[in-house]
């Protein structure tokens, strides 16, 4: 074994660890399952010095100026959020899930856009649990793709991939571009969901500048752009624990965009109601990465990422 993949087995986020996680999460006594992610989340805090300075530059910009011990809390309890969050899918991944207590507001708008049979354009973000979300999806008797890159630690790949499909999910990477363009728009064809993330990172390009959180930040128009060229309806919705197994989910909105100038109006709309729930409840916003990098243009036009046959190109 080299030594960049020995780093990366031993690492706080690899598949040897992930593996242990998923025991305790899926086998575990309820005490374990209820008392240690909070233990855990403090050893992956410290451990983990880019990631804690990361969310606490996040939480900062969220909540605003506030002393050191209370930033340093505010950053333990995202990683604290993180851990339940992760027992919690786990559990249900697994093979002996216990019930859950669901809440979906606005549902009738979801299940509208499903009967139209163009398939559905699901778009969240990374905030409470998104993988017990998508076994939610699986109620309304379509198929459900899941659009996400690979791990970024390669030791927990396979693992991460098994765990995601053994329920019938579908999973479609994007690592080489912001999407892939062609097998999400045949899901969407087959009248099919497609869950897409719209956290601000990713290329510039097809990127569009919004306000978030008193700051300016690029968000990628590409969820808009395939729902638009697929003539599929797209719905927003973030989820949120509300205690031990229980979840509320929020539809706040569903577009049709039909121009580029619709995408971009509805990215902001989608944008503003993910900034009211981030601000409700900044501790379950399970953001790792700097998002306000530079406020600065790129000094090159936006244009927009459009599915075609062989991909994504520019219009």
């Amino acid at each position: 074994m080299d030594s960049s993949r020995l780093r990366a087995a031993i690492r706080f986020d690899s598949g040897w660890w992930r593996r242990f996680a998923e025991l305790g999460c899926v086998y575990g006594p309820e005490w374990w399952k209820r008392g240690s992610p909070p233990v855990i989340a403090a050893i992956i805090y410290l451990l983990a010095r880019d990631r804690r300075a990361a969310v606490r530059r996040n939480q900062r910009q969220v909540r605003g100026p506030r002393g050191p011990l209370r930033e340093r809390w505010d950053a333990y309890r995202v990683f604290a959020e993180f851990a339940r969050s992760l027992t919690e899918g786990m559990e249900q991944w697994g093979p002996r899930p216990h019930p859950l207590d669901l809440e979906v507001e606005n549902a009738e708008l979801v299940e509208t856009a499903l009967a139209e049979r163009r398939g559905l354009v699901v778009l969240t973000g990374h905030f409470g649990s998104w993988e017990i979300g998508a076994r939610v999806l699986t109620s309304l008797g379509r198929p459900v793709n899941l659009v996400t890159a690979h791990e970024p630690n390669p030791t927990v790949r396979e693992f991460i991939h098994s765990m995601r499909t053994r329920h019938g999910f579908r999973v479609i990477y994007s690592d080489r571009s912001l999407f892939t363009g062609l097998p999400i728009l045949q899901a969407l064809r087959r009248h099919e969901i497609v869950c897409m993330q719209i956290d601000p990172w990713g290329p510039l390009g097809g990127s569009h500048p919004v306000v978030f959180c008193g700051r300016r930040v690029r968000f990628q128009l590409g969820p808009f752009a395939v729902a638009r060229v697929a003539r599929a309806p797209l719905a927003a919705v973030f989820g949120v624990r509300t205690g031990i197994r229980r979840h509320q989910y929020r539809v706040v909105g569903r577009y049709d965009p039909t121009t580029p100038a619709e995408s971009v109006a509805a990215l902001g709309s989608v944008v503003r109601a993910y900034e009211q729930i981030v601000r409700e409840f900044p501790a379950q916003w399970l953001m790792f990465e700097d998002v306000w990098r530079d406020d600065g243009e790129s000094g090159r036009e936006a244009y927009e990422m459009v599915p075609q046959a062989a991909g994504l190109r520019r219009r």
